[in-house]
């Protein structure tokens, strides 16, 4: 997977400050929270592009937010592009996807910026991360995390259920 981040984004001395709060939203319907926003616009270039509206999943928001959080917790400390972003933690994520969410297939964009209007743009401009928001995923979970100076740090987790009859079988036989 390629990261994108902002090039000109500068590393703290000292450890950042606590995040601002933010809404975050786990519904579908419209809100004003940062990360709705990001999940409608993502939808409607979906749709221009002759794609399918992703369903908003509250157990993948959790697992991106919590991601977001991490993000925003370490940033300046990632050895790739821009230092302030990274997939740490992707293969944890996508057991307790499959594990506990059902989930088959997962992927994820990550990305960090000071302007929430660059996010989906630099998602659009990245090969692989413009795939993911355009593959024949089923769901999706978005957590967004504002850092005390503004800076924006955006996960997006994407996945399809799983619907084989072995994974119904197997989860049946937990009982």
């Amino acid at each position: 997977m390629t990261v994108v981040c902002v090039a000109s984004l500068a590393s703290c001395a000292n450890p950042p400050a606590g995040p601002s709060h933010i809404p975050v939203s786990a519904s579908s319907s419209a809100d004003n929270s940062l990360s709705s926003r990001l999940f409608s616009d993502i939808n409607a270039y979906r749709r221009s592009q002759g794609g399918q509206d992703l369903q908003r999943h509250s157990g993948l928001d959790k697992l991106a937010q919590s991601h977001s959080e991490y993000l925003r917790k370490h940033r300046g400390n990632f050895s790739i592009n821009g230092k302030n972003v990274s997939h740490f933690g992707f293969d944890a994520r996508t057991i307790v996807a499959r594990e506990h969410l059902n989930m088959s297939n997962v992927s994820e964009n990550v990305a960090a910026s000071p302007n929430a209007r660059d996010i989906l743009p630099l998602w659009k401009l990245s090969k692989d991360h413009h795939k993911n928001m355009l593959d024949n995923w089923i769901y999706s979970g978005i957590g967004v995390v504002v850092d005390s100076d503004g800076m924006i740090f955006a996960t997006q987790i994407f996945s399809t259920p799983n619907l084989s009859h072995r994974s119904t079988r197997e989860r049946f036989n937990r009982f």
